[in-house]
């Protein structure tokens, strides 16, 4: 069930209403030995744990072969000794700033769309994921009504944009700067925003979504492209404008928490 839900923004007399659809979060599942479990376990640091009973207990039992766990919508690959090999998400669009039916609109203080709106165009992304919907437009007014879009800032968004507009629209969200944190954010089928650019003037946001066992992930680019990369060049190229740290860090996660 699709559940719909109004949200409206206002800042300085403007508002801007978006209708979204809401994805309920549905309890933890596995799959093993051929049938779905949802209701007594549930695997923790390598191991699965009985949560159905009055205390915690180590269930050491499993003998089966390769499974597959489910979050956020993403497949969660493990081999049989419990090992995670790959985490597949599939269903994430690609947007681009410079699609001609918004670049050239100027929202707020700063520079035209297609100049400024990588942010807004990965939030784009990641709610079209998500079963939200919205064009890179529409966040682009909704973020310069928070206040985080071509607004107090100038020209651009800043980090904390995204955990607002993220949290308007009920889905977790985690602001961080390193690489673990990567690694375990997208291996749990989380997407990423990612501010990168090093100490340009200029930097830019991509999202990010899967990984396999050597932390090679996908990328979705606001400039209207897609390739693989490694997280180690992403974290290490991260971006270190005043602007892109107002969350906290420069890369913030998007998903239901489990």
């Amino acid at each position: 069930m699709h559940l719909r839900k109004r949200i409206t923004v206002a800042a300085a007399g403007l508002a801007v209403t978006l209708m979204s659809t809401l994805i309920p979060v549905s309890a933890e599942g596995y799959w093993q030995d051929g049938y779905w479990d949802d209701a007594s376990q549930t695997w923790i640091e390598g191991r699965w744990v009985e949560t159905g009973g009055a205390a915690q207990t180590w269930n050491t039992g499993w003998s089966g072969g390769p499974y597959q766990e489910y979050a956020n919508g993403a497949v969660i690959n493990y081999d049989a000794n419990g090992n995670r090999t790959s985490t597949v998400v599939t269903g994430v669009p690609v947007y681009s700033q410079h699609n001609r039916a918004w670049s050239g609109v100027t929202i707020g203080s700063g520079g035209n769309f297609g100049s400024t709106g990588c942010v807004p165009t990965a939030v784009a992304v990641i709610m079209n994921h998500f079963g939200i919907g919205g064009s890179p437009l529409d966040f682009g007014y909704a973020m310069n009504a928070f206040g985080n879009y071509n607004s107090a800032y100038g020209h651009g968004t800043d980090s904390g944009g995204l955990l607002n507009i993220g949290a308007a629209y009920g889905l977790g969200v985690r602001a961080f700067a390193d690489y673990d944190t990567m690694f375990y954010e997208l291996s749990r089928g989380k997407l990423v925003a990612a501010c990168i650019g090093g100490n340009a003037a200029y930097t830019h946001c991509v999202v990010l979504y899967g990984l396999d066992a050597n932390g090679n992930t996908n990328v979705s680019d606001p400039s209207g492209s897609s390739y693989r990369t490694n997280i180690a060049g992403i974290v290490n190229n991260m971006s270190y404008n005043p602007i892109d740290w107002t969350a906290g860090g420069p890369f913030v996660s998007f998903g239901y928490e489990w």
